[in-house]
């Protein structure tokens, strides 16, 4: 029975119906589909929330193992305008040290505001930032569980505005972008068991040249596109080893 517990995830949702469709493995699909068959994969049982559409549907902590939560094309800065999302930062503080969560790119944020963390969009300088950017890990990332064997510096794979800028006091930062004008906190843990990653492990390439492309007149201004999806283009990977390891960390004995 606990173990069957622990392989229960909650997927919490907080994409729009306007979400761009995705194509994923040749199929269009929606971030929480991408995110559940992922999980899937990786020996979990995802249960999809949706509080954007119901803003009671989350889970129930004590019959599940954990919980992810996953990225939208919504900021955070309309947090007032939307009473979901705060019902989303009191659930992260209820589930905290109950059960391991895992905030992706929105998700990552969201967890990081719930613990005091300043959200700010990038400035002109970087404008946003999407596509591979390469990231080091911090001293104090030594023994996380979640980074384990991962190379001191690797490339890892964005869609971003919004970032986190300040580190509350809980926060343990995990890893900072190698460009110094990037102040973005790439991933930290709160206490012992809940992390947010602003990158995208989930994600294969094609998702994000899907966003790129869809964004494109949004982002062309600020990046060049052209090179942007020509970096897509690679095979090997070291960014997904974290949510392997979440998944790992959930169903630990």
């Amino acid at each position: 029975m606990r173990l069957q517990i622990q392989r229960r995830v909650a997927v919490i949702s907080c994409e729009p119906d306007s979400q761009e469709p995705l194509s994923f493995r040749g199929k269009s699909k929606t971030i929480r589909e991408i995110t559940s068959i992922r999980l899937r994969e990786l020996g979990l049982e995802p249960t999809i929330h949706r509080p954007l559409t119901d803003i009671s549907d989350f889970p129930a902590i004590g019959k599940i193992g954990g919980v992810v939560i996953g990225g939208s094309k919504l900021s955070l800065h309309d947090i007032e305008k939307n009473d979901w999302m705060k019902k989303l930062l009191d659930f992260i503080q209820r589930a905290h040290g109950k059960v391991p969560i895992l905030g992706l790119c929105f998700g990552h944020q969201a967890v990081g505001i719930s613990f005091g963390s300043k959200l700010e969009q990038f400035n002109s300088t970087i404008g946003c930032e999407v596509g591979f950017s390469e990231v080091a890990r911090t001293a104090e990332s030594a023994n996380d569980p979640l980074l384990g064997e991962s190379p001191a510096m690797f490339d890892a794979l964005f869609s971003h505005f919004d970032y986190l800028a300040t580190e509350p006091p809980h926060f343990t930062v995990l890893l900072r972008s190698l460009n110094l004008e990037n102040h973005s906190i790439q991933a930290f843990r709160a206490g012992d068991s809940t992390w947010g990653l602003q990158f995208h492990p989930e994600y294969t390439t094609g998702v994000v040249r899907d966003l790129v492309i869809a964004r494109q007149k949004i982002i062309a201004p600020i990046i060049d596109v052209d090179s942007v999806l020509f970096g897509l283009c690679r095979i090997h990977r070291a960014d997904t080893a974290p949510l392997r390891n979440f998944v790992n960390f959930m169903t630990r004995d």
